[in-house]
């Protein structure tokens, strides 16, 4: 059970098997989802993802140990909706607390929270890991790579 594991399980229940060429590619799971999604041109980057998009982030953590924020290709999850604000709540395995829903806003990157008809709502999650070195950004939109869309492949 990884982040990778959680993305190509609700692919798989929605009948897309994005792990059918994963042998075809190297590196990490998210490395090789990135790379099948690059072969078949379905990359792209947006403020506004649609539901279903499969996110990428980098940095989430120190893979390397070599205490740089150098580390590409570090953690994915799936868009689940967007907000008329743009927010984006979507979904991923979270290394201590498993499959969680969290947020991020691509228009508004450096906010975490903030006052909405007066109650504090999370606007970008945290997403660095605990332990991590202190590096550049710490909030999902600071992380973000770009999206993917696993569900305009075709169907087997």
């Amino acid at each position: 059970m990884d982040c990778t594991g959680v993305v190509l399980a609700v692919y798989y229940y929605a009948g897309i098997d994005l792990a059918k060429d994963f042998s075809s590619y190297t590196g990490n799971g998210v490395a090789r989802l990135h790379s099948y999604l690059a072969d078949h041109d379905l990359l792209y980057d947006t403020l506004v993802p649609r539901p279903g998009d499969i996110i990428f982030w980098d940095n989430t953590y120190d893979r390397n140990e070599d205490g740089r924020w150098n580390d590409t290709f570090t953690h994915s999850g799936m868009v689940v909706q967007t907000s008329a604000w743009g927010t984006i709540d979507y979904v991923h395995h979270n290394y201590r607390r498993g499959i969680v829903l969290e947020r991020m806003n691509l228009k508004e990157p450096d906010v975490h929270e903030k006052e909405i008809d007066g109650s504090i709502v999370i606007i970008n999650s945290p997403m660095r890991m605990r332990g991590s070195p202190k590096g550049p950004g710490w909030l999902a939109s600071h992380l973000y790579r770009d999206f993917g869309r696993g569900y305009e492949l075709p169907r087997d």
